[in-house]
């Protein structure tokens, strides 16, 4: 019966999470997604910011408390661990586009600026995870998509209730 349960929590430790591969990859899409609707729907400056100030108070926490109570039945300390650098990694990322938002004479201007450094974080990231060159560009590719899915939804959206709101 303890052979069982012990093979459990082998298997799950082999498939945590990595926290600073998720910390990037969340707060990187997550944000730009959000700049480039934020673009796509003429939000102010000072609305994106303050947008992205209250999603940096809020999103860090719930995601990484939602992976320590995922994780805390098979391994407390580790839970704690990933919870603890996954926060921090998600805070750090976002306080970076924040920063660049304040700075930026516009949201668009912060959107390409941010834009760059959002490419250079994943590279990072991903090539220190998969080994596959083909890999990283597929992962590229999705985030990428998943960003101009936004943008284009975003778009629509403004164009039909520009006038109706």
């Amino acid at each position: 019966m303890s052979e069982g349960i012990d093979k459990e929590n082998i298997k799950c430790k082999k498939s945590i999470i990595n926290s600073e591969g998720f910390g990037i990859s969340n707060g990187v899409a997550t944000i730009l997604a959000l700049l480039a609707g934020f673009h796509a729907t003429q939000t102010t400056k000072l609305s994106a910011m303050g947008a992205l100030l209250s999603l940096l108070l809020t999103d860090p926490i719930n995601d990484s408390y939602s992976i320590y109570i995922s994780m805390k039945h098979n391994d407390p300390d580790e839970a704690y661990k990933k919870f603890k650098g996954t926060f921090i990694t998600q805070v750090g990322v976002q306080a970076i586009f924040l920063i660049v938002v304040f700075l930026s004479k516009t949201v668009y201007q912060s959107f390409l600026i941010s834009s760059l450094i959002g490419i250079s974080l994943l590279i990072y990231d991903y090539n220190k995870r998969f080994k596959n060159k083909n890999q990283i560009l597929v992962e590229l590719t999705k985030i990428f998509g998943l960003i101009l899915l936004t943008f284009v939804i975003n778009t629509l959206f403004y164009k039909f209730y520009n006038k109706k709101l």
